[in-house]
């Protein structure tokens, strides 16, 4: 099983809409896929809410970043095939602590200059957790070379960038609106063909997370030029 968590510490850059369409492009493909909603706004819960008498599917669980590990330990042993970590932008502790327990981080992006300077955080998040990583340019404008801008500025971060851009379509956000994902939505349309685009890169990377990496539970923090482990926090779930 796999965990992947979307982080970025900067707000509005498409983490929930990302989270839920990736979400759903796996489950289509047949794999048993859990949400966990770990941010405070729970706006991919409320989705949840609005859908599940219909959509029972993907499930999404409400988590405190400090349980996600025996969340993810339930999913495992209930046969779940990847669980996908939505994040809150406002708490680098916390996002220490979900890439902690991930395999893979997805870091949504817009092509503005307010969001590639944000990048600082969320970069120095990755290189803490020692996890692989890449960008996902979001939002992006239809013409202009604002992605291509971004995509220099992100590569020359060290940060790998997905080759497949997500233009700031009215599909994903009407999808969003009625508690579906655009593949359910509109599945022919040209956002629906770019998350796919997402979702497909984001499954070559499985080898890649399998490299040699800090063992999930710990994480290394720098304190005066050294280097300590750091144990995870007892876990508790929500009520």
């Amino acid at each position: 099983m796999r965990t992947i968590a979307l982080i970025s510490q900067k707000g509005g850059v498409g983490k929930t809409t990302l989270t839920i369409n990736l979400a759903v492009a796996a489950h289509r493909d047949g794999r048993q896929v859990v949400i966990a909603d770990t941010d405070p706004q729970q706006s991919t819960y409320e989705w949840y809410k609005g859908r599940k008498d219909q959509h029972p599917l993907p499930y999404v669980a409400q988590v405190f970043p400090t349980s996600l590990g025996e969340v993810i330990d339930k999913a495992g042993r209930n046969g779940a095939d990847v669980v996908f970590v939505d994040t809150s932008p406002n708490s680098t502790e916390e996002s220490l602590v979900i890439a902690d327990h991930a395999d893979l981080l997805i870091v949504p992006c817009a092509p503005s200059l307010i969001d590639l300077r944000a990048l600082k955080r969320t970069e120095q998040i990755i290189r803490l957790s020692g996890k692989p990583a890449f960008a996902v340019l979001n939002l992006c404008p239809p013409v202009g070379d604002d992605a291509d801008q971004a995509e220099a500025a992100l590569t020359k971060l060290g940060l790998p960038v997905c080759p497949q851009r997500l233009v700031n379509r009215a599909a994903t956000r009407r999808a969003y609106a009625l508690d579906l994902a655009v593949l359910e939505l509109e599945p022919e349309s040209k956002a629906a063909a770019e998350t796919l685009g997402v979702h497909k890169f984001t499954w070559e990377q499985g080898n890649k997370g399998n490299r040699e990496q800090s063992p999930k539970g710990t994480r290394v923090k720098q304190d005066k030029g050294t280097r300590e482990k750091v144990t995870k926090t007892k876990e508790k779930r929500y009520a």
